[in-house]
C-alpha cells in the first residue's frame, strides 16, 4: 500500500506553498528593501529568508491561534532573525519589519480563504515597480527578474480563482477534492489559454500579422493581374510639371480652416454611425436566422455578462434564467427614454402586453397595497411564501376590514395566477385576469 501522509504534514506543506504565492506576489518590495537596506554580502540574500519566516508561522499556527500571541511572537521570530541577518543598525529596522510581516503572514495563512484582493494589490505592486524601476539606476538591473515573476504571478492568480470558481460552481468546501473529470477539463482549458497568451508574447503576434498580410497581399496581386488581364490599353505617363508651377502649387497649399475640420470630424461621426449600424443589423439577423453554433454562443455570451456573484448568505433570487430576445431588449430601450419623459407612467394597465404581464403588474399592485397597509415585504421569500406571511401578518392584525383586496381567496387565486403567468407554460385566461382586477378594485 501506498503509504499516506499524516493530515497536519499535508496542511503544513499546504499552507506553506499558499504563504510562498503570497510571497510571489510582493516580490518588487522585498527588491526595494534588499537593494536599500541589506549590508554587506550575505551567502543568501535577505529576501529568500522570508518563506522560511512564513513556514515558521505555519509551524506555531495551532499554538499561536489568537491575535495576543501572535503579535508578540511574530515581533520576537522577527527581531531574531533581523539580527542575525541584518544586525543591529537604523537601516535594518525595515528588513526587520518584512521579517515580522512574514512570521505574521504564516500564522494568519490558515483563515485568508479569499485571496482575491491581495493578488490584486500585488498585481498593482508589479506594474508600478515595471514602471519605476526602469527609471531607478540601482533597481533597472532587477527589471528582467520582476518581468518573469510577474508573468508566474498573473498565471497563479488565474488559476486560483478558477479553483475558487470551481468550487463555488459545485459546492465543494475549501479542502474537498474536486470532481476529477470536471477539474481535469478546467485545466487543459486554463493551460491551453495560457499557452496561447505566452505564445503570443513570444511573437506569435508578429507571425500572425505576417501571414495576414501576406495572405491580403497575395490576393491584391491576384486581383491585379485579373484585371490587367481585360484591360489591354496603355496608359501613357503624364508630363512632369514643370519647375514654376510646382512652386506655385506648394506657395498656395495652406492649412484647413476650422470649417473644414468640422465637416472632416462630422464624416467620421457619420461613418462610425452608418458602420455600427450596418453590424448591428447583420448581427441581428444572423442571430434570427442562423441556429445552431452562432446562436448558443451569443446565449452564452449574452448569459455570462449576466452573470452575478452570490455570497452564500445572499436571499432567495428567482428567475435566475432569462431568455433574451432582440424584441425586448429594443422594448427595453425605449422603455427606459420613456421613463425619462416627464408626465409618462410606464407600470400602467393599459401598457401591458399580454395575460402575462398583466398577473405580474395585478401582483405588484397587491403587493405595493399591502406595503401601504404596514407590511414589510422580505425579499428572500418566493412569492407563495410571501402570500403566507401575508395571510399570517392579516391574521394578526386586530381590525380586519371586509371585502379589502387583501382577501384569502383572492390572495390564493392572484397567486396561482402569478406562479402560472411567471414559470408556467401556458398563459392565463383574459378573462380570470379582469375578473380577478374587478374583484380586487385595482
Amino acid at each position: 500500500m501506498k503509504p499516506r501522509m499524516s493530515p497536519y504534514i499535508s496542511t503544513t506543506i499546504r499552507l506553506w506553498a499558499a504563504s510562498i504565492v503570497e510571497w510571489l506576489f510582493f516580490i518588487p518590495a522585498w527588491l526595494v528593501l534588499q537593494t536599500y537596506f541589506e549590508s554587506g554580502n550575505p551567502v543568501i540574500p535577505w529576501m529568500y529568508t522570508l518563506p522560511l519566516l512564513s513556514l515558521a508561522g505555519v509551524l506555531l499556527r495551532h499554538y499561536c491561534n489568537r491575535r495576543w500571541k501572535q503579535f508578540p511572537v511574530s515581533l520576537l521570530a522577527g527581531a531574531a532573525a533581523g539580527m542575525l541577518t541584518a544586525g543591529w543598525s537604523l537601516y535594518a529596522i525595515p528588513l526587520i519589519a518584512a521579517n515580522c510581516t512574514a512570521v505574521f503572514m504564516g500564522l494568519t495563512i490558515s483563515s485568508r480563504s479569499n485571496r482575491f484582493r491581495l493578488f490584486l494589490t500585488g498585481l498593482g505592486l508589479y506594474l508600478a515597480a515595471a514602471i519605476a524601476f526602469q527609471r531607478i539606476p540601482l533597481l533597472e538591473p532587477h527589471l528582467g527578474f520582476i518581468t518573469w515573476t510577474g508573468s508566474l504571478c498573473l498565471v497563479l492568480m488565474l488559476l486560483d480563482t478558477n479553483t475558487s470558481y470551481l468550487r463555488y460552481s459545485s459546492y465543494a468546501g475549501e479542502t474537498a477534492r474536486l470532481p476529477a473529470g470536471i477539474q481535469r477539463l478546467n485545466r487543459m482549458y486554463v493551460i491551453g489559454f495560457i499557452a496561447a497568451a505566452a505564445a503570443l508574447a513570444a511573437g506569435g503576434a508578429k507571425i500572425i500579422a505576417a501571414l495576414f498580410v501576406g495572405v491580403l497581399g497575395a490576393i491584391l496581386k491576384f486581383f491585379s493581374l485579373l484585371s490587367g488581364l481585360f484591360t489591354q490599353e496603355e496608359v501613357s505617363p503624364a508630363p512632369a510639371p514643370q519647375a514654376g508651377i510646382q512652386e506655385m502649387l506648394a506657395s498656395e497649399v495652406k492649412e484647413p480652416g476650422i470649417l473644414a475640420l468640422i465637416f472632416d470630424i462630422l464624416l467620421y461621426v457619420i461613418g462610425g454611425a452608418a458602420g455600427i449600424a450596418i453590424l448591428y443589423f447583420l448581427l441581428r439577423w444572423l442571430y434570427r436566422n442562423s441556429g445552431g453554433l452562432f446562436r448558443r454562443a451569443v446565449d452564452k455570451l449574452l448569459a455570462m455578462l449576466r452573470r452575478e456573484t452570490l455570497t452564500e448568505t445572499s436571499p432567495y433570487r428567482d428567475e435566475e434564467q432569462s431568455i433574451f430576445t432582440w424584441e425586448k431588449t429594443i422594448q427595453d430601450f425605449r422603455n427606459y427614454w420613456k421613463d425619462r419623459i416627464p408626465g409618462k407612467r410606464r407600470d400602467r394597465w393599459e401598457s401591458m402586453n399580454g395575460e402575462r404581464e398583466r398577473a405580474r403588474w395585478l401582483y405588484r399592485q397587491w403587493l405595493n397595497a399591502r406595503r401601504t397597509e404596514g407590511y414589510e415585504a422580505k425579499g428572500y421569500l418566493t412569492p407563495r411564501e410571501t402570500g403566507k406571511d401575508v395571510a399570517q401578518w392579516s391574521g394578526s392584525r386586530a381590525k380586519q376590514r371586509k371585502g379589502s383586496i387583501g382577501a384569502g381567496a383572492e390572495s390564493e387565486e392572484l397567486l396561482r395566477l402569478y406562479n402560472q403567468a411567471r414559470y408556467g407554460g401556458e398563459e392565463p385566461g383574459s378573462g380570470e385576469i379582469i375578473q380577478l382586477k374587478d374583484k380586487m378594485k385595482f
